[in-house]
Protein backbone atom coordinates (compact mmCIF):
# COMPACT_ATOMS: atom_id res chain seq x y z
CA UNK A 1 0.00 0.00 0.00
CA UNK A 2 1.00 3.59 -0.50
CA UNK A 3 1.53 5.95 1.85
CA UNK A 4 1.11 9.70 1.08
CA UNK A 5 2.80 12.80 3.03
CA UNK A 6 0.74 14.69 4.55
CA UNK A 7 1.60 17.94 6.06
CA UNK A 8 0.59 17.77 9.85
CA UNK A 9 0.61 19.89 12.55
CA UNK A 10 1.26 18.36 15.99
CA UNK A 11 0.27 19.92 19.22
CA UNK A 12 1.41 18.53 22.55
CA UNK A 13 1.01 20.01 26.06
CA UNK A 14 3.03 17.20 28.31
CA UNK A 15 2.94 16.86 31.98
CA UNK A 16 5.31 19.67 32.50
CA UNK A 17 2.77 21.76 32.00
CA UNK A 18 4.54 24.71 30.50
CA UNK A 19 3.29 25.10 27.17
CA UNK A 20 2.28 23.96 23.66
CA UNK A 21 4.73 22.82 21.54
CA UNK A 22 3.85 22.99 18.33
CA UNK A 23 5.61 21.41 14.92
CA UNK A 24 4.52 20.98 11.23
CA UNK A 25 6.22 18.63 9.51
CA UNK A 26 5.55 15.74 6.40
CA UNK A 27 4.60 12.51 7.49
CA UNK A 28 3.16 9.38 6.18
CA UNK A 29 3.61 7.58 9.36
CA UNK A 30 6.63 5.52 8.33
CA UNK A 31 9.13 8.52 7.46
CA UNK A 32 9.37 12.28 8.68
CA UNK A 33 10.55 15.03 7.07
CA UNK A 34 10.99 18.41 9.10
CA UNK A 35 10.64 21.86 7.90
CA UNK A 36 11.79 23.54 10.68
CA UNK A 37 8.60 25.27 11.38
CA UNK A 38 8.32 24.79 15.07
CA UNK A 39 6.77 27.10 18.22
CA UNK A 40 6.29 27.13 21.53
CA UNK A 41 3.16 28.79 23.26
CA UNK A 42 4.32 29.90 26.72
CA UNK A 43 1.15 29.38 29.47
CA UNK A 44 0.85 32.37 31.29
CA UNK A 45 1.68 31.88 35.21
CA UNK A 46 -2.12 32.47 35.73
CA UNK A 47 -2.85 29.65 33.23
CA UNK A 48 0.21 27.47 34.16
CA UNK A 49 -1.07 27.55 37.95
CA UNK A 50 -4.52 26.96 36.87
CA UNK A 51 -3.31 23.28 35.18
CA UNK A 52 -1.31 22.27 38.35
CA UNK A 53 -4.66 22.71 41.09
CA UNK A 54 -6.96 20.91 38.27
CA UNK A 55 -4.19 17.78 39.23
CA UNK A 56 -4.87 18.72 42.81
CA UNK A 57 -8.42 18.21 42.40
CA UNK A 58 -10.42 14.94 43.27
CA UNK A 59 -10.79 13.31 39.89
CA UNK A 60 -14.68 12.81 40.51
CA UNK A 61 -14.96 16.50 40.72
CA UNK A 62 -12.97 17.59 37.48
CA UNK A 63 -15.01 14.92 35.62
CA UNK A 64 -17.67 17.04 36.54
CA UNK A 65 -16.38 19.91 34.82
CA UNK A 66 -14.79 18.18 32.15
CA UNK A 67 -16.96 20.46 29.46
CA UNK A 68 -15.84 23.60 31.18
CA UNK A 69 -11.86 22.81 31.11
CA UNK A 70 -12.10 21.04 27.51
CA UNK A 71 -12.94 24.07 26.65
CA UNK A 72 -10.30 25.71 28.52
CA UNK A 73 -7.94 23.51 27.72
CA UNK A 74 -8.80 23.81 23.51
CA UNK A 75 -8.77 27.61 23.84
CA UNK A 76 -5.50 28.17 24.69
CA UNK A 77 -4.32 25.82 22.09
CA UNK A 78 -6.23 27.57 19.43
CA UNK A 79 -4.50 30.61 21.09
CA UNK A 80 -1.47 29.03 20.45
CA UNK A 81 -1.67 28.65 16.93
CA UNK A 82 -4.56 30.49 15.27
CA UNK A 83 -2.00 33.48 13.78
CA UNK A 84 0.42 30.87 12.48
CA UNK A 85 0.89 30.81 8.84
CA UNK A 86 1.54 26.65 9.13
CA UNK A 87 -2.67 26.07 9.67
CA UNK A 88 -2.80 26.96 6.16
CA UNK A 89 -0.05 24.64 5.04
CA UNK A 90 -1.08 21.79 6.75
CA UNK A 91 -3.68 19.14 6.01
CA UNK A 92 -5.06 18.35 9.30
CA UNK A 93 -3.52 18.65 13.03
CA UNK A 94 -2.92 16.08 15.36
CA UNK A 95 -4.41 17.36 19.24
CA UNK A 96 -3.11 15.54 22.49
CA UNK A 97 -5.06 17.54 24.90
CA UNK A 98 -3.58 17.82 28.18
CA UNK A 99 -3.54 14.24 30.14
CA UNK A 100 -4.97 15.15 33.77
CA UNK A 101 -5.42 11.58 35.16
CA UNK A 102 -3.85 8.81 34.47
CA UNK A 103 -4.76 5.23 36.45
CA UNK A 104 -2.57 2.25 34.64
CA UNK A 105 -3.90 -0.60 37.14
CA UNK A 106 -7.99 0.77 36.24
CA UNK A 107 -7.09 0.86 32.56
CA UNK A 108 -7.97 5.31 32.37
CA UNK A 109 -6.33 8.13 30.99
CA UNK A 110 -8.06 11.23 30.65
CA UNK A 111 -7.32 13.97 28.43
CA UNK A 112 -8.36 17.41 28.66
CA UNK A 113 -9.28 18.65 24.79
CA UNK A 114 -12.39 19.21 22.51
CA UNK A 115 -11.71 18.37 19.16
CA UNK A 116 -14.64 19.32 17.50
CA UNK A 117 -13.95 22.73 18.89
CA UNK A 118 -10.72 23.41 17.19
CA UNK A 119 -11.73 21.36 14.37
CA UNK A 120 -14.24 24.13 13.55
CA UNK A 121 -12.52 27.07 15.00
CA UNK A 122 -9.53 26.49 12.62
CA UNK A 123 -11.22 24.85 9.82
CA UNK A 124 -8.97 21.95 9.90
CA UNK A 125 -9.66 18.27 10.62
CA UNK A 126 -8.54 17.25 13.98
CA UNK A 127 -6.87 13.57 15.22
CA UNK A 128 -7.48 13.14 18.68
CA UNK A 129 -7.84 10.57 20.89
CA UNK A 130 -4.70 8.74 20.83
CA UNK A 131 -4.78 6.21 23.93
CA UNK A 132 -8.40 4.68 24.57
CA UNK A 133 -8.29 2.11 21.70
CA UNK A 134 -4.96 0.84 23.54
CA UNK A 135 -6.93 0.42 26.85
CA UNK A 136 -9.92 -1.38 24.84
CA UNK A 137 -7.46 -3.71 24.10
CA UNK A 138 -5.61 -4.90 27.49
CA UNK A 139 -3.28 -1.66 27.09
CA UNK A 140 -2.47 1.19 29.35
CA UNK A 141 -2.55 3.79 26.59
CA UNK A 142 1.47 5.17 27.62
CA UNK A 143 3.52 5.55 26.65
CA UNK A 144 2.72 6.08 23.09
CA UNK A 145 6.66 7.50 21.99
CA UNK A 146 8.10 4.58 21.46
CA UNK A 147 7.01 3.84 17.67
CA UNK A 148 8.36 7.39 16.77
CA UNK A 149 11.44 6.85 19.09
CA UNK A 150 12.80 3.89 17.17
CA UNK A 151 12.23 5.41 13.81
CA UNK A 152 14.44 8.45 15.41
CA UNK A 153 16.75 6.22 16.34
CA UNK A 154 17.04 4.33 13.24
CA UNK A 155 17.94 7.67 11.42
CA UNK A 156 21.05 8.51 13.92
CA UNK A 157 22.52 5.22 12.82
CA UNK A 158 23.85 4.80 16.12
CA UNK A 159 25.28 1.35 17.22
CA UNK A 160 22.44 -0.33 18.68
CA UNK A 161 20.77 -1.33 21.14
CA UNK A 162 20.26 2.17 21.62
CA UNK A 163 17.66 4.47 24.37
CA UNK A 164 16.25 7.51 23.66
CA UNK A 165 14.82 8.86 27.22
CA UNK A 166 12.68 11.59 27.82
CA UNK A 167 12.64 13.62 30.74
CA UNK A 168 9.29 15.47 30.67
CA UNK A 169 7.06 15.74 34.23
CA UNK A 170 7.53 11.90 33.73
CA UNK A 171 9.97 10.22 32.51
CA UNK A 172 9.55 7.13 30.27
CA UNK A 173 12.28 5.27 28.06
CA UNK A 174 12.15 3.51 24.26
CA UNK A 175 14.56 0.68 23.49
CA UNK A 176 15.46 -0.32 20.37
CA UNK A 177 18.07 -3.12 19.07
CA UNK A 178 16.97 -3.86 16.10
CA UNK A 179 14.32 -6.48 16.87
CA UNK A 180 12.80 -5.90 20.46
CA UNK A 181 11.08 -2.55 20.93
CA UNK A 182 10.32 -2.20 24.57
CA UNK A 183 9.10 1.25 25.92
CA UNK A 184 7.62 2.27 29.82
CA UNK A 185 7.83 4.95 32.05
CA UNK A 186 10.50 4.72 34.36
CA UNK A 187 9.61 7.14 37.24
CA UNK A 188 9.27 10.60 38.12
CA UNK A 189 10.87 13.38 35.41
CA UNK A 190 10.86 16.95 36.37
CA UNK A 191 7.29 17.37 37.99
CA UNK A 192 8.10 16.97 41.48
CA UNK A 193 11.16 19.24 41.25
CA UNK A 194 8.95 21.73 39.32
CA UNK A 195 6.00 21.84 41.58
CA UNK A 196 8.18 22.43 44.98
CA UNK A 197 10.08 25.25 42.47
CA UNK A 198 6.41 27.12 42.13
CA UNK A 199 5.19 26.47 45.60
CA UNK A 200 8.25 27.73 47.36
CA UNK A 201 9.77 30.46 44.99
CA UNK A 202 7.08 30.83 43.00
CA UNK A 203 9.73 30.25 40.05
CA UNK A 204 8.85 27.63 37.06
CA UNK A 205 11.72 25.27 37.54
CA UNK A 206 15.11 25.56 39.27
CA UNK A 207 17.30 26.68 36.52
CA UNK A 208 20.45 24.67 35.16
CA UNK A 209 19.68 23.13 38.40
CA UNK A 210 21.89 25.31 40.53
CA UNK A 211 19.59 24.88 43.48
CA UNK A 212 19.61 21.43 43.80
CA UNK A 213 23.41 21.28 42.89
CA UNK A 214 24.39 23.03 46.21
CA UNK A 215 22.27 20.88 48.21
CA UNK A 216 23.03 17.00 49.67
CA UNK A 217 20.29 14.00 49.03
CA UNK A 218 18.46 13.02 51.70
CA UNK A 219 19.06 9.20 50.54
CA UNK A 220 17.10 7.95 53.41
CA UNK A 221 13.90 9.94 51.63
CA UNK A 222 14.82 8.60 48.21
CA UNK A 223 14.53 4.95 49.99
CA UNK A 224 10.76 6.36 51.64
CA UNK A 225 9.90 6.89 47.25
CA UNK A 226 11.45 3.72 45.65
CA UNK A 227 8.97 1.83 47.96
CA UNK A 228 6.36 2.57 45.54
CA UNK A 229 4.87 -0.18 44.57
CA UNK A 230 5.44 0.73 40.76
CA UNK A 231 8.93 -0.35 41.08
CA UNK A 232 8.16 -3.27 41.97
CA UNK A 233 6.28 -3.69 38.96
CA UNK A 234 8.08 -5.40 35.42
CA UNK A 235 7.21 -3.30 32.55
CA UNK A 236 5.51 -2.38 30.19
CA UNK A 237 4.38 0.25 33.11
CA UNK A 238 3.00 3.90 32.79
CA UNK A 239 2.62 6.35 35.46
CA UNK A 240 0.00 8.99 36.71
CA UNK A 241 2.00 12.43 37.07
CA UNK A 242 0.74 12.19 41.16
CA UNK A 243 1.90 9.39 41.80
CA UNK A 244 4.73 10.00 44.47
CA UNK A 245 2.39 12.74 45.66
CA UNK A 246 1.52 11.59 49.48
CA UNK A 247 5.50 10.93 49.61
CA UNK A 248 6.46 14.11 48.52
CA UNK A 249 4.07 15.65 50.61
CA UNK A 250 5.47 14.30 53.51
CA UNK A 251 9.36 15.14 52.98
CA UNK A 252 8.73 18.81 52.41
CA UNK A 253 6.61 18.95 55.89
CA UNK A 254 10.02 17.93 57.48
CA UNK A 255 12.34 20.66 58.11
CA UNK A 256 15.14 20.13 55.34
CA UNK A 257 16.60 23.10 53.45
CA UNK A 258 15.73 23.94 49.61
CA UNK A 259 18.47 22.87 48.36
CA UNK A 260 18.37 19.53 50.33
CA UNK A 261 14.82 18.96 49.53
CA UNK A 262 15.77 19.54 45.64
CA UNK A 263 18.81 17.92 45.34
CA UNK A 264 16.82 14.95 46.75
CA UNK A 265 13.89 15.38 44.33
CA UNK A 266 16.86 15.07 41.41
CA UNK A 267 18.58 12.51 42.75
CA UNK A 268 15.44 10.43 42.93
CA UNK A 269 14.38 10.79 39.20
CA UNK A 270 18.18 9.78 38.62
CA UNK A 271 18.11 6.57 40.70
CA UNK A 272 14.51 5.54 38.71
CA UNK A 273 15.97 5.99 35.03
CA UNK A 274 18.94 3.99 36.23
CA UNK A 275 16.71 1.48 37.96
CA UNK A 276 15.05 1.48 34.78
CA UNK A 277 17.59 0.96 32.55
CA UNK A 278 18.66 -2.39 34.51
CA UNK A 279 15.34 -3.69 33.49
CA UNK A 280 16.18 -3.65 29.70
CA UNK A 281 17.38 -7.46 27.96
CA UNK A 282 20.90 -6.09 26.56
CA UNK A 283 23.88 -3.31 27.69
CA UNK A 284 22.68 -0.06 26.10
CA UNK A 285 25.25 1.74 23.38
CA UNK A 286 24.00 4.98 23.44
CA UNK A 287 21.36 7.48 25.07
CA UNK A 288 19.28 10.53 23.28
CA UNK A 289 17.79 12.39 26.38
CA UNK A 290 14.85 14.88 25.30
CA UNK A 291 12.72 16.68 27.47
CA UNK A 292 12.81 19.54 29.81
CA UNK A 293 15.32 17.34 31.79
CA UNK A 294 17.87 17.96 29.32
CA UNK A 295 18.42 21.59 29.66
CA UNK A 296 18.77 20.79 33.49
CA UNK A 297 23.19 20.80 33.77
CA UNK A 298 22.97 19.22 37.08
CA UNK A 299 20.44 16.55 36.85
CA UNK A 300 22.65 15.62 33.45
CA UNK A 301 25.61 15.64 35.09
CA UNK A 302 24.19 13.27 37.63
CA UNK A 303 22.78 10.79 34.98
CA UNK A 304 26.30 11.01 33.17
CA UNK A 305 27.92 10.16 36.62
CA UNK A 306 25.58 7.41 37.57
CA UNK A 307 24.45 5.49 34.11
CA UNK A 308 27.85 5.61 32.05
CA UNK A 309 26.63 5.51 29.48
CA UNK A 310 27.51 7.45 26.14
CA UNK A 311 25.17 10.28 25.51
CA UNK A 312 24.46 11.71 22.24
CA UNK A 313 23.63 15.62 22.06
CA UNK A 314 20.46 16.77 19.66
CA UNK A 315 23.63 18.91 17.81
CA UNK A 316 25.22 15.40 16.75
CA UNK A 317 22.41 14.09 15.21
CA UNK A 318 20.67 17.48 13.45
CA UNK A 319 17.89 17.04 16.17
CA UNK A 320 15.84 19.77 17.71
CA UNK A 321 14.59 17.82 20.82
CA UNK A 322 12.35 20.74 22.15
CA UNK A 323 9.81 19.40 19.86
CA UNK A 324 10.18 16.17 19.36
CA UNK A 325 6.88 15.41 21.45
CA UNK A 326 5.46 17.36 19.22
CA UNK A 327 6.75 15.47 15.91
CA UNK A 328 5.54 12.67 17.90
CA UNK A 329 2.20 13.81 17.84
CA UNK A 330 2.25 14.40 13.91
CA UNK A 331 3.56 10.72 13.09
CA UNK A 332 1.05 9.08 14.96
CA UNK A 333 -1.82 11.31 13.46
CA UNK A 334 -0.34 10.10 9.94
CA UNK A 335 -0.13 6.69 11.17
CA UNK A 336 -3.93 6.85 12.66
CA UNK A 337 -4.69 8.18 9.22
CA UNK A 338 -3.61 5.00 7.70
CA UNK A 339 -4.82 2.52 10.48
CA UNK A 340 -0.79 1.86 11.40
CA UNK A 341 0.00 0.24 14.99
CA UNK A 342 1.21 2.62 17.37
CA UNK A 343 0.71 0.82 20.19
CA UNK A 344 2.43 -2.69 21.20
CA UNK A 345 2.39 -5.58 23.77
CA UNK A 346 5.64 -4.67 24.80
CA UNK A 347 5.19 -0.70 25.16
CA UNK A 348 1.58 -0.60 26.71
CA UNK A 349 0.55 -4.14 27.12
CA UNK A 350 -2.02 -4.26 24.70
CA UNK A 351 -3.06 -7.62 23.72
CA UNK A 352 -1.69 -6.85 19.90
CA UNK A 353 -0.30 -4.13 17.95
CA UNK A 354 -2.79 -1.32 17.61
CA UNK A 355 -3.57 2.00 15.96
CA UNK A 356 -5.74 4.69 17.53
CA UNK A 357 -6.61 8.26 17.28
CA UNK A 358 -10.58 9.83 15.96
CA UNK A 359 -10.80 12.09 13.03
CA UNK A 360 -12.63 15.01 14.00
CA UNK A 361 -13.51 16.29 10.38
CA UNK A 362 -14.58 20.04 9.86
CA UNK A 363 -17.84 21.05 8.38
Amino acid sequence: MHYDFLNIVGLMTGTSMDGIDISLVQTNGLNLKRLNENYFYKYSPNTKKKLINILKQDINFNLKRKKYLDEFVTNEHYLAIKDLDIIKKSDLIGFHGQTIYHNSKQQISIQLGDPKKLSMLLNKNVIFDFRSNDILFGGQGAPLAPIYHKYVIEQTNLKLPTCILNIGGVSNITYWDGYNLIGFDTGPGNALMDDYMLAVLNKNFDEDGNIASSGYPINDEIKNFLENDFFKQPPPKSLDRGTFLDTYKKLIKKKYSLKDIMATLAEFTVETVASGIELLPKKINNILITGGGYKNIYLMKRLKERLKINFIYETEIGLNFDYIEAELIAYLSARSIYKLPFTFPSTTGVSKPQSGGKLYKCL
